[in-house]
């Protein structure tokens, strides 16, 4: 029997689904959101995180073992469902444009990843208002730390005096028993206008003293001591009123200041509706639609792995 026009969407489909799969796939080996928060995987529409806070420190072990108990803080993530649908004209299919449809499903396929990306730094961004695991906001001056209070939050431009002073205050940060934490920030998130002076202050070898009205001494260029010390990365969803918001991240850690929740049962799928006449879509708007489907959501991890500049 000859292939006819009809027989194309239902062949179509499985080799777009692949498409989408392997270009999800490629997107998520290079996603910033896996590299900025930290993912895990529930089965759970909405996940109970007792466990947050620190771990105790290790102790020399002289009678018996001194356990620590689950943090009397906890934080609910209830997961959200996202979709995206692009529509195709069924007379495109018909007259086998099928090369444009696949660039369309490689590019929903960025779609799912870039918002991902969206949803952790906007969770950053608004880090002033959402309430952490420890009843402040993941950006406060005065987060409780046994018998004293901590700040991870400033309000200076960046540049290398206010950057090198919050990586000191981040790795001053104890425990509940005092014991440092360790640790160690070794990411600058900032949004596209501070792009160039984010590398300059993290990437260049070299900084130069500039000279000016009430200081006439000649420019000299000096080692920059911040070179190699930390990752920059940039993220568009920084702008408007958050364009000259930056942040400091430690991301070596098991557990971030965002943790990005997502299901593990219910992956992000990849669907259609476009079985030629018999599709409701075709027969009433001559058109096939494409479409994918995902439940995720972000919450606030540990406050200490996050400082954050609002100006």
């Amino acid at each position: 029997m000859p292939l006819t026009k009809s027989d194309i969407p239902e062949l179509l489909v499985p080799g777009l689904r692949a498409e989408f799969a392997q270009a999800y796939r490629s997107e998520l080996d290079r996603s910033l959101a896996d590299q900025l928060a930290t993912v895990v995987n529930t089965t759970l529409p909405a996940q109970r995180y007792g466990w947050l806070g620190a771990v105790p420190p290790m102790r020399e072990f002289l009678d018996e073992r001194q356990a620590g108990g689950l943090s009397p803080y906890t934080v609910t993530i209830e997961d959200k469902t996202f979709e995206a649908t692009i529509a195709v004209e069924r007379k495109a299919v018909e007259d086998d444009q099928l090369d444009l449809i696949r660039l369309r499903i490689r590019d929903l396929a960025t779609r799912v990843a870039t918002h991902r990306q969206q949803l952790v730094v906007q969770a950053l961004a608004s880090g002033t208002t959402g309430t952490g695991y420890d009843g402040k906001a993941l950006f406060a001056a005065d987060h409780p730390t046994g018998r004293t209070t901590y700040s991870n939050i400033g309000d200076d431009a960046l540049n290398d005096q206010s950057l090198a002073t919050a990586m000191s205050q981040m790795m001053l940060v104890p425990d509940e028993t005092g014991t440092p934490l360790g640790i160690g920030p070794d990411t600058l998130l900032v949004g596209p206008k501070l792009q160039w002076v984010a590398r300059e202050l993290a990437e260049s070898p070299v900084v130069v003293y500039k000279a000016n009205a009430t200081d006439t001494v000649a420019s000299t260029p000096y080692r920059n001591v911040l070179e190699g010390r930390l990752r920059v990365i940039v993220s568009p969803f920084l702008s408007g009123d958050s364009e000259d918001d930056w942040f400091l991240l430690d991301t070596s850690r098991a557990i971030r200041g965002v943790i990005l929740q997502q299901r593990s049962d219910v992956p992000v799928e990849f669907t259609a509706m476009d079985r030629g006449d018999a599709s409701e879509s075709a027969f009433m708007r001559d058109r096939y639609y494409y479409g994918v489907r995902g439940r995720y959501n972000v919450g606030y991890g540990l406050w200490q792995a996050a400082f954050g500049s609002f100006l």
